[in-house]
């Protein structure tokens, strides 16, 4: 093997040792989600159908990203409202 070939196959193991070592993005379920984000399974349904949340789909089975969720929370609440406000505006 030549010296190349060395250096190469090296930082392609450290740069995939890297991705190895870092927290996947976990996929939820609508309960777990909705445990999450302290509203109900109904509330993430609403944010899901309304386009504001992503959700994912294999066949009948919903899922939504954690970092989606949080990522919703973050930018659409205010410090001084909850979700559970926040759903009362958006939903009545």
């Amino acid at each position: 093997m030549s010296d190349l070939e060395h250096i190469i196959r090296s930082i392609v193991r450290d740069e995939l040792a890297k991705v190895a070592n870092e927290p996947q993005d976990e996929y939820l379920t609508t309960a777990e989600a909705a445990t999450f984000a302290k509203v109900t399974e109904g509330t993430i349904r609403r944010w899901a159908r309304s386009g504001r949340l992503t959700t994912h789909r294999a066949g009948r089975v919903v899922r939504v990203r954690r970092s989606d969720l949080a990522d919703l929370l973050r930018t659409t609440t205010s410090p001084n409202m909850s979700p559970e406000a926040m759903a009362a505006r958006d939903f009545g």
